[in-house]
């Protein structure tokens, strides 16, 4: 080996030496400081990327797991309203068993049916106020999607329905031998400046009535700008009050007595008659008591008794025929075409319009009270003889809003419901139907929770095997890399005294 002074190899060696032992030092002590085997891409290039995948897997699981447990969540509190919802059914039909029996007067039927009406009331507000997280879960069909994946389309779909009356074929609902009438369902209105509602119409029997006759359902006829109803009745009847509804198309609705468009048959036994027109002519006023003294027509004073002709006007000017009834002295009209041998009643309440897509609209109507123990009015004589109640029914003038041709006054008037325990039963059906579907799906949602977090925790370990810092082993390497940097120093120092042998040469 050349002795040499310029160029002190060993040194240069040792140093190197010295250098790579300092950086697998600092590499141990930055993996025991940090718990980590890496630190960084330097440190294992393919391992950091794979074990960044393992942490959006693991990240991504343990949301689905709350997301499942979120739905677990939803479907409980949805079955919670379920079970308020079928806790108010089995009271409904425990009242209606308590109703079906023959022992119970009217008034016991009438408070019966007064609980029925107030448990489907509650039954409505549970569905149309019951949330999670500010989401009706009961208030109209739909379905909701839980993310239980780390990844696209790793969904459980919960099936969420509408349970109200309504949907559970429990509107107007009835066990009692009055008929109750049930609106059809408000939307959007175009009726903004609509200022009162429909009032009850109530017309009492007369003292020898034997029937009852009610309203069953109102139409719109667009060419004449008429409601017309039909007449139900199980027995021989008359109806002692009728109240026809014109509107014009700038939406001005006027009413009056009269005739509903005609008159039923003399006998309506058992059955659904549409009301069919009247075939009346107009009298004179002047005439009028010769002229219904003639056709037989009676009354208190036919002096004070005239035969008159209702008319409704549009905003064009247009007249239409509305018909005919009859005018007392007092200036009120009465009904005049509805034949039968018995006074009898009918009532009406709430309607609703609705437009030509099919949307219910409130109407705002308001209609007086009549009074159904007014005299009665009979026409003709002998066996021909039909009987007519006079019913007092003031002229009123309304504004519904901007109307148009097409659009119909809907109102539903049930009476005893048929079959209502089967009704109830088929309406608890459903009910429990969708409760198990919710069971069904909690379920499910609970089952993929414990798959989400086994398989969370194998990722989790796989993650550590390649991320994290092997304590045993690391703390072996960074007491070897102390003593060879201890023992490099030492070295070098000897290394750097190498030259000085050069020295002795020159000397001798």
């Amino acid at each position: 080996m050349a002795q040499v002074i310029n160029t002190n190899s060993l040194s240069l060696i040792t140093q190197n030496n010295i250098n790579k032992n300092q950086s697998a030092l600092s590499s141990s002590i930055e993996r025991l400081s940090s718990g980590l085997r890496i630190n960084s891409a330097k440190d294992d290039a393919a391992g950091q990327a794979i074990s960044n995948r393992f942490t959006s897997n693991i990240k991504g699981l343990t949301q689905a797991a709350r997301n499942a447990n979120d739905g677990i969540s939803l479907a409980q509190t949805t079955e919670g309203a379920l079970s308020e919802i079928n806790n108010n059914l089995q009271r409904v039909r425990e009242l209606t068993v308590q109703a079906t029996t023959g022992t119970n007067s009217d008034s016991d039927l009438s408070s019966i049916q007064d609980e029925i009406k107030s448990r489907l009331e509650e039954i409505d507000r549970v569905s149309g106020q019951t949330q999670f997280n500010g989401v009706n879960v009961l208030a109209k069909d739909g379905t909701m999607k839980i993310q239980v994946g780390a990844n696209d389309g790793q969904t459980i779909s919960i099936d969420l329905k509408q349970i109200d009356s309504s949907t559970l074929n429990l509107s107007g609902f009835n066990v009692s031998k009055i008929p109750t009438i049930t609106p059809a369902a408000v939307t959007t209105s175009t009726y903004a400046d609509s200022a009162t509602t429909i009032s009850a119409v109530d017309v009492s029997s007369l003292s020898d009535a034997t029937s009852k006759v009610d309203l069953s359902t109102i139409k719109f006829d667009a060419e004449n700008n008429k409601y017309y109803g039909t007449v139900s009745a199980s027995t021989d009847t008359t109806l002692n009050g009728a109240y026809e509804i014109t509107v014009a198309s700038d939406g001005t609705a006027s009413l009056a007595g009269g005739k509903l468009t005609g008159g039923i048959p003399a006998t309506a036994t058992k059955a659904v008659t549409k009301v069919q027109e009247a075939t009346t002519a107009a009298v004179d006023t002047t005439t009028a008591a010769a002229a219904l003294a003639a056709a037989g027509v009676t009354g208190a004073d036919n002096t004070n008794v005239s035969l008159v002709k209702i008319t409704s006007t549009d905003s064009a000017g247009n007249t239409t025929d509305a018909g005919y009834g009859l005018k007392a002295a007092d200036g009120k009209i009465y009904a005049t075409n509805y034949d039968g041998t018995n006074a009898a009643s009918f009532t009406a309440k709430s309607v609703t319009y609705t437009d030509a897509a099919g949307a219910p609209q409130t109407a705002a109507v308001s209609l007086g009270g009549i009074d159904g123990k007014s005299e009665v009015v009979t026409v003709g004589t002998g066996t021909a003889a039909k009987t007519y109640a006079k019913a007092d029914l003031d002229g009123a003038n309304l504004q519904t809003g901007k109307t148009s041709s097409g659009e119909a006054l809907k109102e539903t008037i049930t009476s005893t419901t048929a079959n209502p325990l089967k009704a109830l039963d088929d309406a608890i059906a459903t009910v429990d139907k969708f409760r198990s579907s919710l069971g069904a799906v909690q379920n499910r949602l609970s089952s993929a929770v414990t798959n989400l977090n086994n398989t969370t925790t194998n990722l989790s370990e796989a993650q550590s095997r390649i991320q994290d810092a092997d304590y045993a082993t690391e703390v072996s390497n960074m007491s070897k890399a102390q003593i060879i940097q201890q023992a490099g120093n030492s070295v070098l120092s000897k290394a750097n005294q190498v030259p000085q042998q050069v020295l002795s040469l020159l000397q001798g």
